[in-house]
Order: C-alpha cells, then structure tokens, then sequence
C-alpha cells in the first residue's frame, strides 16, 4: 500500500509539480524561521536553569517607592543577615575590580576583575576545566580565569600554576592562575572573565548605606519566601536606623523603600528592575515566530486543497471500488508528510547556512544542538502542523460524491471556498499587521537617531582614564595640551558621560526640609557643560574643576556631624521635584554636604530613550586621598570633524606618552556609544523587517497557486464569455474583484490591530512618538499593489486561452 501511494505520489509530481514546489518552498522558509527564533527565546528563557540551587538562590534588591530598583547590597547588610537571619544557609558577595592590564609575555589586554567570596563555585557550579577547587580563593594574588578569557590571554592550554604580570590603578601586581572555568552552554549573567578572591578589610564596608556590592543569598529548604520577604524588610529597618542614628519612629517616617529579594531565575529577563519590559521582545518574537508557521500551514494546506481538486476523479474513482474514506485520508497524510519530511531537512540545511548572520544579528551565539534548546516544543507544533495539514485535504477531498465528480461537475461546486478564502484574510491580515509594525519601529528608531539629546553627541570622543586616583593630578596640564591638538575644540571631563557609562556611577538622597529625593551625582569638571552642549537655564556654570571646600562654611547637623560647603548645579527634574520656584541659592544635603545651587542645566537624555528624565545632581571633583572616587574617571575631547584618524592618532601619542603610557589606549565615539542604549530596538527592527517581507512573500506564493487553480477553474466560464463578446477589461475585472475585496477586507482587520498593537509597544518608552499614519498608507498601497500584479499575471493569461480547446465539448 505504502509502495503505491509512493508511486502516485511521483506520478503526480512529475505531472504537476507547480503546487509541489511552491507548497515545500513555503514551508521551508516558515519552518527555518520558526526553529531560529525557537533557538533564540530556547536560549534566552534557559538563563540559570542549569544550576541545580537554583530555586533557592535569591539577591537583596531594595525597592524604592518612586519605581526605582536597587540591584547592590551593604556588605554589612550581608553579614549581618547571615549572623541573625537563620533562613539563609549561606551569602555570597561580589564587586569589581575595573580595568586590570594583563600582561603575558609583551600580550596585553585589559580586562576587569569580579571579586568574590570564596564560595563563588557554590551558588555558581560551573565546571572547571582546568585546576582542584579545593584550592581556590586561597588569596586575593589567585585568579579563575574562564576558559574564553584564558584562550585569548594563553592560548589553547592550561595556565594553572602560571604567573602573570598585571598593572592596576598604576600599581604593579603579579597573580597566579589558579583555575579555569568553563562557561559555554551554561547561560547566565553571572560569567565573568576573571574572579579574584574581595578583600573584605576594605575601607567603607560597614556602612548600611554603602550599596556597593553585588550579592545572593542561598535560602534553606523550604524557606516561606513570602514571609522571609516580609522579616527581611523588617531585619533591614531595625538595623539601619540604628546605623542613621535616629529613633525607629522617625525612621519609619523617613522610610521610602523596602528590601527585597528576587530569584536568581528573575533576573535575565523579569527582575523588579527591568520594570516588567525585560521579555517584551521575546514576547513579540515568539508570537511573530508562531505566526509565520501558522502563515505557512494556512498556506500548504490552501495549495494542498487547490493541487488535490485536480485529482477529485481519481478519488471519485477509487471510492467506487470501495476505498474507504479513512485510507483516503491516510494517504494524503503520507503524501504531505513526505512533502514536510523533504522541507525539513531542507529547512536544516539553511538553518546552518543563515545562522552565523543569524547570531551577528542578535547578538548572541547560538548552536542549533544544544542543551538548553526545547527541541520538543518545535517538533512537537510542527507535528500538529503537519496533522491538520494532511487532514484537511484527505478530509476535503474523502466527502466528495462520486457520482457528481465522475460527471464533471465537481469544478463548478462552491464546497470549501469560504474556508478557502478565510485562510487567505488571515494570511494577509498578519502580513499587513508585521509590515506596519516594521514600518512603526522604524519610525520610532528614525526618531531616536535623530531627536535633540539635550546635549550634541556628534564628533565627541569618549577616552577611559584608567588610572583616576593618579592622573587626576595632571587634570590642568594634559587638559590645556589636548586643546594645542589641530582638530580638537574643546576638553572636558566627568566620571558619568550619557550613553551606555550614564547608568554605571553614584546615587543618593538628596534633602531639602521635610523632601528627600534619589538623584544621580556627577562629578564634573567647569568645562563639562559647555564642551557637551548642555543648556544652562538657570544661574551660572562652575568656574574650577575641584571642590573648593570653605573651612568658614561647615555646618554641624543635630548629630553633631560636619557638613561641608559646596557649590552645585542640579538638573530641571530635581527642581521639579522640589517645586522650586527660584532654585539659585537654595541649599539642599547630601553625603554629608550642604550644597548650594548655583546653575541648573536642562534635562538631556542620558540614559536611552525608555527612561525618563531622571533627578540630577553635579559638583566638582574631591580632593584628598579617596583613591579613583570623586575624581575624572572619563575624558571628552570634541574635534572640528576635519582629519579625524590624524586627531586621533595625534592624541593617542600624547595620551601614552605624557598620561598613562603604561595602559593601552582605548576610545569610543560618543554617538556609537549611546546608539548602543537602543541596539535593542535596532535588532529588533531589522528582525520584523526581514519577517514582514518573508511574511508577505509565503503569503503572495500561495495566492499566486490559489489564483492560479481558481482561474484555471473558470477558464471555460472565460471562453463562453469572450465568445459572446465581452470586452478583456471586464473579463479581467471579474477575475481579479474577488481579490481584491479579499486584500481590502484583510487590511480593514489589521489596520486597527495594528494601530492598538504599536501605541502598546510605543508605551515603552519615555520619548516616543505619536502612531505615525504614513505605515498604514504604505501598507496598504503595497499590498493591494502586489496583489493586484499576482492576479494580473494570472487574469492575462486567461486571455490568451484557445477557445475551440475549452468549447469544444459544449
């Protein structure tokens, strides 16, 4: 049985190969689309899950009332809580180490350095490739590579035991390789290039406000967290106010924020600080990607139905001699299935091809083997797929009556064509909803790019300072020779440039009276606001690059502590915040100083384009020993946009000779750099551009055979028609308006889909704009011009048929 419908099968494929060939090329191209973003969201959603602790791992986060989310802990706070909170099995705690010079034999690349407890491999189980973990973290002079680090920075072999010569903050150290860590196939945030054991004597750690730190609890077993949550808020209340020197009543008053803790699972794609948007592109993607499937399906099943009326006397024939209606149905499951088999392996072929511009694109590297990839999801949709595309033809086809059919009147029944036509306003309801969401990104992103900042981003070169503590003191100097360079207009610095540095820095308090706000600190230099274009509203800039403390000017609080004299410049939000009417002179505190306002600056987007604006408060740099803190940690040169590679290099000469000749030098340009706070958005334009057009493309296949078989079907309605002289205009017209009224009917639906669709995902974002309508125009006009061109081909050929060979028989 299985041989004959095997040979029928050929038969009908050499005989008609145009559904055959248009059926598979459809299907193809969905299935290949579908297992991509099936890799993409199998990787993304797979974050953690291979730690066997995971479900008892958790970080203290702290929630403020505004919306703002804390990620970093006390360190403080951490022992305290495993010393009183008998809950917790175990604390793990972590901070950097940034811009260590590595140094192997003359190869030098810059890396940072997470330093941690000993018990990193604990709550992080990762296997080590190369050395014993009963050795690690005996010191802070060991390091645990991870293997890619230890590849580029050795080679391909095993460093154990090496020692490497390192430079941090200008200070020579020599560290021994104590292991190396494998990382690949374990996805995680929590990877790092380089783990050394933390000094936990370090100055500033017994502060309950000193959030410096990164951290994870392991709970017990069978920990209540919802009531451990509640107990650790009260832990952290109990504790702080004590350290605030106030009572708990007055504490509580003050009280703005609650800690927390959060999973570890949570925090790739849904933790508290991502404010609910951290899957919503995983989310349009994995619709997007079902969608296509379904798009496809709904498309060999149409030209499955379409190829197999052809062959309606062949099972009128076969019903007669007794076939039974389920052997009918089998056998064009088989057939289908083989068609699905072949378009699979196909489909495999081109995932490998077009996976390596896949991964460029995401940003990511996926494989499609891989243990963290949910093979059963796919091939279990695509099964179903596959099921109902089979049945509905065998269906279809298996109801026909054979004594209608064998007299030839089978081709003029309506059975099916609404079902038919349904499927195709589907098809292209979707494709018109992906193409306008292509066109909306696009829009919003051509806004991004091209929206006042706030400050000028264009020929602005972003340099590291490596070695803050120590080149601050050539602050003045390396300032007025960088400005003698042709083809550099101003220098300035600061430790938070907008971009993706304006998130990384110091936040605090900010107090006036009975009002207390979080706002981000800057440090800046006097040549900061004009070098970057900022508006001064309010007031006047600062005129000296250090903070110019007034011995005459120290207050003492009710505490009896000393609050220093400062000046500073605040942004328009924290004005707003305070509802300050005439802000210039107001005295607000902070890190124990009382500042007062000299200048206020307009809001700038520093952070991208989903934020905000944000409270802001800039001072000058400290003076005295307090190492990299408080002094220039990035600096800004502006250049004329004339010979900028020579500027460049000019100033590179400069930089490594005269400022930091023991680092490399290492640049960015502004503009590149806060284009990265919307890279994001950017892949996932590019994305649904690709999807609306492959989208558009299966669905213009399937209505190029449909339109095909349905013309065929009234070739003969044709021939009687023109033989009693109707004119080709209106022959074409009744050709092609079923359609047509079949694209509009489809476009009415999507339109306002789409429209409600684009506002949510607009929503997103702190600057935004309005639903553009030119998407909606373009969408339209497209698709009814491609449709119009597919029917067209089609209705002109039906003109040009032999009216003797179609009238012959009347």
């Amino acid at each position: 049985m299985i041989y004959s419908w095997l040979k029928i099968f050929t038969r009908h494929l050499k005989k008609s190969p145009l559904y055959p060939i248009i059926n598979t090329l459809g299907l193809v191209l969905g299935v290949t689309t579908f297992v991509l973003i099936l890799l993409f969201v199998s990787k993304e959603l797979s974050y953690e899950k291979w730690n066997p602790n995971l479900d008892r791992i958790y970080r203290p986060i702290r929630l403020f009332d505004n919306g703002e989310v804390w990620e970093s802990a006390p360190r403080i706070m951490v022992k305290t809580a495993l010393e009183q909170l008998p809950e917790l099995e175990d604390a793990l705690l972590m901070n950097y180490d940034s811009g260590i010079l590595f140094n192997n034999d003359g190869k030098k690349v810059i890396s940072s350095a997470k330093r941690t407890t000993a018990n990193f491999f604990k709550f992080f189980p990762y296997p080590i490739k190369y050395g014993d973990t009963t050795n690690l973290f005996k010191d802070d002079s060991q390091l645990v590579l991870s293997e890619e680090f230890s590849r580029e920075l050795f080679g391909d072999v095993n460093p154990v035991g090496e020692t490497i010569a390192s430079l941090y903050r200008n200070e020579p150290y020599n560290f021994t390789i104590a292991a190396v860590y494998s990382t690949d196939g374990f996805p995680s945030d929590e990877k790092y290039p380089v783990l050394r054991l933390m000094d936990l004597n370090a100055d500033n750690n017994d502060h309950w406000g000193n959030f410096n730190y990164d951290a994870y609890f392991m709970l017990h077993k069978g920990v209540d967290v919802a009531a451990f949550n509640k107990k650790f808020d009260e832990f952290y209340d109990q504790n702080t106010y004590e350290s605030w020197g106030i009572t708990y009543e007055q504490y509580l008053e003050q009280k703005e924020e609650a800690m927390y803790i959060e999973n570890l699972s949570d925090r790739h794609l849904f933790g508290k600080a991502l404010m609910g948007k951290g899957a919503n592109t995983l989310y349009i993607l994995a619709v997007f990607a079902l969608l296509i499937l379904v798009i496809s399906a709904i498309n060999f099943i149409n030209l499955s139905i379409s190829g197999a009326t052809k062959r309606a006397k062949e099972v009128a024939i076969r019903k007669t001699l007794g076939t039974s209606k389920l052997k009918v149905i089998a056998q064009f499951i088989f057939e289908v299935a083989l068609q699905c088999a072949f378009a699979l392996l196909v489909s495999l072929a081109l995932i490998e091809i077009v996976l390596p511009p896949f991964n460029t694109l995401m940003g990511t590297d996926l494989e499609l083997l891989s243990a963290y990839n949910k093979w059963w999801w796919g091939f279990g949709i695509i099964t179903i797929l596959i099921l109902i595309s089979g049945l509905f033809p065998g269906i279809y086809l298996s109801q026909f009556n054979p004594v209608k059919v064998l007299k030839g009147n089978f081709s003029r029944s309506k059975s099916g064509q609404k079902l038919k036509r349904g499927m195709i306003v589907f098809q292209f309801c979707i494709s018109g909803i992906f193409l306008i969401s292509a066109f909306v990104i696009k829009s919003q992103l051509h806004y991004m790019n091209n929206r006042d900042l706030g400050f000028t981003k264009e020929q602005m070169l972003i340099i590291n300072i490596r070695n803050a503590g120590e080149t601050h003191n050539k602050l003045a100097t390396f300032k007025q020779e960088l400005k003698k360079i042709d083809g550099v207009t101003a220098v300035a610095t600061t430790t938070r440039p907008p971009g993706t540095y304006a998130g990384f820095g110091s936040n605090s308090n900010v107090d006036y009276q009975e009002l207390s706000f979080q706002a981000d600190m800057h440090f800046i230099d006097a040549d900061f606001i004009p070098t970057m274009g900022i508006k001064l509203n309010k007031g006047k800039n600062f005129t000296k690059d250090w903070m110019d403390v007034d011995t005459s000017q120290v207050f003492l609080d009710n505490d009896g502590d000393t609050i220093y004299a400062n000046e500073i410049i605040v942004n328009q939000k924290l004005v707003s915040n305070f509802q300050f009417k005439n802000p210039i002179g107001k005295q607000v505190e902070y890190w124990g100083y009382k500042g007062t306002i000299i200048g206020v600056v307009d809001n700038y987007i520093a952070k991208g384009f989903d934020q905000g604006a944000y409270p802001a408060l800039y001072m000058p740099y400290l003076k005295g020993e307090t190492g990299d803190w408080g002094k220039p940690t990035h600096l800004m040169v502006r250049l004329n946009g004339t010979a900028i590679t020579e500027t460049v290099a000019s100033i590179e000469d400069f930089w490594t000779q005269s400022i930091e000749p023991r680092f490399p030098f290492k640049y960015e340009f502004l503009d590149q750099n806060f284009a990265k706070t919307f890279a994001k958005q950017k892949r996932l334009e590019t994305l649904v551009t690709i999807l609306s057009f492959l989208m558009i493309f299966i669905s213009l296949l399937g209505l190029f055979a449909i339109a095909s078989h349905s013309v065929q079907q009234r070739y003969k309605e044709v021939a009687i028609r023109k033989t009693l002289g109707a004119s080709e205009k209106t022959l074409i017209l009744s050709l092609i308006k079923e359609f047509i009224l079949i694209a509009v009917i489809a476009l009415c639906i999507a339109l306002p889909i789409s429209y409600l669709l684009a506002d949510r995902w607009l929503e997103d974002f702190a600057y935004r704009i309005n639903v553009p309508l030119a998407p909606f125009a373009i969408t339209m006009a497209l698709m009814l011009t491609l449709t119009l061109a597919v029917i067209l081909i089609q209705a002109l050929k039906a003109l040009k048929i032999d009216l003797v060979a179609h009238l012959k028989y009347e």
